[in-house]
């Protein structure tokens, strides 16, 4: 008590003066702060005395002296002698003091005691009340207060706390604001740019056991080490039989996507008129446009026509323009709007005098919109193109022009010439229907699920048993041409069965007067005549029995990514058995998130160049083995003067 009085005049004479350095002080409030929880009553009022003094002069007193204050208040926080909501606020407040790591001392205890809040259960009472307060404070006159206000609310996002569409959607506000340092925060936590630090973080929070276990094999066995392991293996096998929190994209929580679309991109020509942000914070904000136009199949055409003016060769991360110009591609985008950019793109990026880098990543760029947008593709550009690069000299403008040449093989083959049609799209001309804009294809069941049902033996013997005929075999002078892959390469039809020698190979129905005919399988019989109840009981035989319809595998299973991707592999397979003599042709893997397309795509089929260190390496490695200088005194001289010549002679 005597320390605590002397506390309260020491209070009072900081007050007249707040802006003085008393170490003194400092060392009161954390002693009284250690031993509040020991005397509840007599320091019932001393936390409120220190958040008043914070309060009042945090702008004026002396930084080491704000940090044992806030040290000493969240010790006493970890002893449950505050409440969270009046402490959370006055340290919402302290973000605007110009003191790094003081921010950082704030930050990562707002985080950790709202996210032990609601470890247990969501304490919505807490949570409605902070997140109220933030959006409040995302408005403040400070930008740093307001920028770490951001951040914890972002980390709460990703750390499962808040991860409601609430507090989507207070972010969302954060991407329209006239502060720059708010819209690259806001601009990241949408397109998932920092994501990887914070799983990084998580994977922190859980121990190492495997060292543990070995650390007490090596150092004296204690109890104390064995209570440890115990208690990491505890918290492993919760963590493994925790139930899986599923999370959707902070993009799909959005209220609004349309809205919020448009306002972006208004802001986004505001700017851009105006150079307010720079180049690299446009770019993220074409970015997220690009996505929400993809994600939700929005229909903003007026950024199809902003981004025109950026595709030229020279322009700065035009390889990121393209792609995002193929993120806001989507089937439901009239064709009209996106053949502007198909044409432009063409024009800039995909003639004679470009380098082949660049007829590459054009020729990548319309790859990657016309997989989304098969419409935006004029058939008279599409068969120039091909025309002019599919057999090119370069191999990155060849292979990128046969990868666009796959492409419609697949999804259009009648805009392609008859010789570039492919086999397997020739082939199935007569049942290939146009999609038109805005047709939608409504699938009963699984595409290709009975693919699955198939044991890998099971699905081999079926691809084997798919070229033969059922119950004809060939004789055996047939079936060396059947199984000649080259000749059927050239002429499908050079491998036929001979029909007048073969046999019927299946049921042997005996007759007492009778013989069974090879070829038409009829029933002859030497009296030639047969009475109803036999033709009847023949028919009986001959069919049948009716079988119940298959439940489809689809109808008893949820399928695993697993499961599609033994589908792909297998349907895959089946269409490269089908024909033969693809194997020069470029193939284009379906993409696993076809909602994001990264520069790397637009950049497929180019060699980087080599910098100056790889380029001197080559050069050493050529010189290995070779001799250089001048060979003048030696003995094996290539020439001799005329005197030499004369004296030999």
């Amino acid at each position: 008590m005597t320390q605590y009085r002397h506390f309260e005049s020491s209070m009072a004479i900081f007050n007249l003066k707040p802006d003085t350095e008393s170490n003194a002080f400092g060392e009161q409030i954390m002693f009284i702060s250690a031993v509040a929880i020991c005397y509840p009553k007599q320091c019932k009022d001393f936390p409120q005395h220190i958040i008043d003094l914070l309060s009042n002069h945090y702008q004026l007193m002396a930084p080491e002296l704000r940090k044992t204050m806030v040290q000493a208040l969240i010790l006493m926080r970890n002893r449950d002698l505050i409440t969270q909501s009046s402490l959370l606020s006055l340290f919402f407040t302290l973000f605007r003091c110009k003191d790094k790591n003081l921010r950082a001392l704030l930050h990562s205890h707002i985080v950790s005691d709202i996210k032990n809040a609601n470890a247990k259960s969501k304490n919505n009472k807490l949570n409605k009340t902070m997140q109220n307060f933030m959006y409040k404070m995302l408005q403040d006159p400070s930008e740093i207060a307001a920028k770490k206000s951001l951040e914890v609310m972002i980390e709460l996002y990703h750390k499962n706390v808040w991860n409601d569409a609430k507090t989507v959607n207070v972010v969302a506000e954060a991407c329209l604001s006239q502060i720059p340092k708010l819209v690259a925060p806001a601009l990241h936590f949408f397109l998932g740019t920092n994501d990887n630090k914070y799983d990084e973080e998580d994977d922190e929070d859980v121990p190492d056991l495997l060292r543990m276990k070995q650390a007490n094999i090596v150092n004296k066995k204690r109890k104390s080490r064995q209570r440890q392991i115990e208690k990491a293996q505890a918290l492993k096998e919760r963590q493994k039989n925790r139930a899986e929190i599923f999370n959707f994209s902070a993009l799909h929580l959005l209220n609004d996507p349309q809205g919020f679309a448009d306002n972006l991109f208004s802001r986004l020509k505001q700017v851009t008129s105006k150079n307010i942000f720079n180049f690299e914070l446009r770019l993220e904000m074409m970015n997220l446009i690009s996505r929400l136009i993809g994600v939700h199949k929005l229909l903003t055409l007026g950024f199809y026509d902003f981004m025109i003016s950026y595709i030229k060769p020279h322009q700065k991360n035009v390889t990121q323009i393209l792609a995002y110009l193929a993120q806001a591609s989507h089937e439901l985008v009239p064709p009209d709007a996106m053949e502007s950019v198909v044409r432009a793109v063409a024009d800039n990026f995909v003639w004679s005098n470009c380098a082949s880098e660049v007829v590459t990543a054009g020729l990548n760029a319309l790859r990657e919109i016309c997989s989304r947008c098969p419409l935006a593709m004029p058939e008279e550009l599409l068969k120039s193109l091909l025309e002019d690069y599919k057999n090119h000299k370069e191999k990155g403008p060849m292979a990128a022009a046969r990868a666009l040449l796959s492409l419609f093989r697949e999804y259009n083959p009648e805009m392609l010439k008859k010789k570039d049609r492919g086999k397997i799209a020739s082939m199935s001309m007569k049942d290939f229907k146009i999609q038109k804009y805005g047709e939608v294809k409504v699938l009963g069941d699984v595409e290709d699920a009975e693919l699955l049902e198939m044991d890998s033996d099971e699905f081999e013997g079926a691809q084997s048993d798919e070229e033969e005929i059922p119950e004809l075999v060939p004789n055996e002078e047939e079936d060396e041409g059947w199984e000649d892959e080259e000749e059927e390469n050239d002429n499908d039809d050079d491998s036929e069965l001979d029909w007048d020698n073969a046999e019927v190979v299946g049921e042997e129905q005996d007759s007492e007067d009778g013989e069974q005919d090879s070829e038409d399988g009829e029933q002859d019989s030497e009296d030639g005549e047969q009475s109803e109840e036999e033709e009847e009981a023949e028919d009986n035989e001959m069919t049948p029995p009716k079988k119940k319809q298959k439940v489809s595998i689809a109808a008893t299973k949820i399928f695993t990514d697993e499961d599609f991707a033994k589908i792909r592999e297998r349907k895959e397979q089946k269409e490269m058995d089908k024909m033969l003599g693809r194997s020069n042709k470029v193939m284009i893997e379906e993409d696993e998130d076809r909602d994001i397309v990264d520069a790397s795509k637009i950049m497929a089929f180019t060699k980087k160049k080599d910098d100056y260190a790889a380029r001197m390496e080559s050069i050493k490695e050529g010189r290995e083995g070779r001799a250089y200088g001048s060979k003048r005194g030696k003995d094996d001289r290539s020439s001799t003067t005329n005197r030499v010549n004369i004296d030999s002679f």
